[in-house]
């Protein structure tokens, strides 16, 4: 992760999405970006180039890999060769907010209402093969979902994402069945929500995996170790690994029995390899040197960058994508645990109101210009455009307006009585408290100070505390001994995404986690509404409850967004088919459509 703004973010990757949506000509995309001179962004329709096989792809990558197994308990574990070997039984469109098949050629959601039953159909395509050429049917995916990420003890993760929490409190586990060689089905114990989410995912192939599995736990931990020859990795994806050197490299060829097609019969995908090299992690300096030197072809850019990049685009001959807004932003929170505090300040930060006029207190449009040179936006929402029931009527109205902000804190009783500058509750407490950051990052410093600033004029003792990273986190997740602090979250695409954050149960519900019962009547109705969006299908009804659920967050504010980044990703004019914003991926799924123009002006 990048350091900057995003380097105190804390995201919350929900590893069944593989990758962003396949983008088709003449679609349309639910994200309005705005113009920056000299970037370019994506315009639809769009027309897919139709190209020859070739080229090197450079890049860069920052994980110590540690092991292929993707069961294998450590750090490091090759999430990112996986996701480039294998494909996904899925793919989730993000401009018509549909789920589509990718592996799985078609399938069909049963439900049986009376019943509270629900069954979700599958066909495989027929035209897949591993790359040593055995035919992927639907005993792969069954012995995958049942022997390896099914089995508790091999994969304990896995195992407790196929359970389904029923009404009296126990949990059951999704079945699957085989229906003929390439047809299967899921049977779930319960109606949910998002059947298809629950079980997308890649798949290993059996008749590698399975005599280790004969052969016990152990066994299965030790297959595909980091030693293992790349060409024993077999996968379906777009690409296979060729080599890799731990710390300094590793190279992936094209899988000659990729399933997938251009509209002209050509095999995917057109790039002959992709080569990558190490850089230490929060080492984006190095990464943009390499990509001015033209040893890379692509570079994410930090807000900074800008300044440095957009004068030599045209002479270097490479576009800066303008991607559009981010779906993740920093958001203040306050400890509203009575554990550790004064009760006094207890009581003022656990009134809504205390929160509201803290987001009135926050002038982000400083904070946009002076930190993040004006690549951003203020952000007033919970759910963003990746959401299919995003509502943008349900905006924070607490934004930048310190007249108000001083209305509400009289409105609680909370006035300067004597003269010294700050204000007092009713029984002559100073209203103040801290902001504890870890680390020395000076941009978070400076948009902590701006808001201290504002905090301070109207009568708020506030100061800033930076601590030690393990201080932060320990007093943030155990002892509970913090009064403010900045963190950054994702805005989910779906509502099991956010599990661990919103019901007053999670152990992310950072401003009061793991609680037995809801400490307050609106988180218990956010209890009830979270239960009730993980196992509602029909549309209709997902939406009441989802415009329930953003008016009560709005109107608590638990978390105050600030803003959310536009993002940007500098590509050297030479590949063609790139079509990127953040919601969809450069050159379609796994980049599969990016090719080597023969003239780089080739437009």
């Amino acid at each position: 992760m990048k350091k900057g703004i995003a380097y105190y973010f804390i995201f919350f990757i929900f590893m069944a999405i593989l990758s962003c949506g396949q983008l088709e000509e003449g679609g349309e995309t639910s994200i309005s970006i705005k113009d920056f001179p000299g970037t370019v962004k994506l315009e639809l329709p769009i027309k897919w180039d139709i190209a020859k096989m070739g080229g090197t792809w450079r890049g860069t990558y920052s994980t110590e890999i540690r092991s292929f197994n993707p069961f294998a308990s450590l750090e490091g574990t090759a999430y990112e060769v996986l996701y480039t070997i294998f494909d996904g039984l899925f793919d989730y469109n993000p401009d018509t907010k549909e789920w589509t098949g990718y592996l799985v050629k078609d399938f069909e959601v049963k439900i049986d209402i009376e019943k509270d039953s629900m069954e979700l159909v599958c066909e495989l395509r027929d035209n897949i093969y591993w790359s040593d050429g055995v035919q992927m049917t639907a005993d792969d995916v069954i012995f995958y979902f049942t022997e390896l990420e099914g089995n508790e003890e091999i994969y304990f993760r896995g195992y407790k994402s196929q359970l389904i929490k029923m009404d009296d409190g126990t949990e059951k586990q999704i079945r699957i069945e085989k229906i003929d060689k390439f047809k299967y089905k899921y049977i779930f114990p319960r109606i949910v929500a998002n059947p298809v989410l629950m079980v997308n995912g890649f798949v290993l192939p059996k008749h590698i995996w399975e005599p280790a599995k004969k052969m016990g736990k152990e066994a299965v931990y030790k297959l595909w170790g980091i030693d293992t020859p790349p060409d024993e990795l077999i996968g379906n994806g777009p690409y296979l690994l060729e080599e890799y050197k731990p710390v300094e490299r590793m190279i992936y060829k094209r899988n000659p029995n990729y399933w997938r097609k251009d509209k002209e019969g050509n095999p995917f995908p057109y790039r002959e390899k992709l080569v990558f090299t190490y850089i230490p992690p929060g080492n984006a300096t190095a990464s943009l040197l390499k990509f001015q030197k033209g040893e890379i072809e692509s570079y994410a850019l930090r807000g900074q960058d800008m300044a440095t990049l957009l004068p030599e685009a045209e002479e270097k001959g490479f576009d800066i994508w303008n991607g559009g807004p981010s779906f993740g932003y920093p958001g203040l929170i306050f400890n509203q645990d009575p554990k550790n505090k004064e009760p006094f300040l207890h009581k003022v930060i656990k009134d809504k109101r205390f929160r509201q006029a803290v987001s009135c207190l926050i002038d982000r449009a400083t904070i946009i210009d002076q930190i993040i040179n004006g690549f951003a936006e203020p952000f007033y929402h919970f759910v963003a455009e990746n959401n299919k029931y995003f509502n943008p009527e349900f905006e924070n109205p607490y934004q930048y307006d310190p007249e108000k902000a001083m209305e509400i804190l009289a409105e609680m009783g909370l006035k300067d009585t004597d003269g010294d500058s700050f204000l007092e509750d009713v029984d002559g407490n100073i209203i103040g408290f801290k902001i504890m950051m870890y680390g020395n990052d000076q941009n978070i410093i400076d948009i902590n100070n701006i808001i201290i600033d504002e905090l301070i004029k109207i009568g708020i003792k506030t100061t800033l505390e930076i601590v030690d990273y393990n201080v932060w986190a320990e007093r943030l997740q155990y002892t509970h001994d913090w009064d403010c602090t900045m963190l950054g979250f994702s805005c989910p695409t779906f509502t099991e995404q956010w599990t661990n954050i919103w019901p007053s149960y999670g152990d992310r519900h950072y401003w009061y986690p793991n609680q037995e019962k809801p400490a307050t009547e609106w988180e218990a109705r956010i209890d009830e509404l979270h239960k009730k969006l993980v196992h509602t299908y029909e549309e209709e009804e997902v939406k009441e409850l989802y415009d329930e659920f953003q008016q009560i967050i709005i109107e608590q504010l638990p978390i105050i967004p600030i803003y959310r980044k536009y993002s940007f990703l500098a590509i050297y004019k030479r590949w063609g088919n790139i079509y990127w914003d953040t919601l969809h991926e450069a050159g379609d799924i796994s980049g599969v459509r990016i090719y080597l123009r023969e003239d780089p002006n080739q437009l």
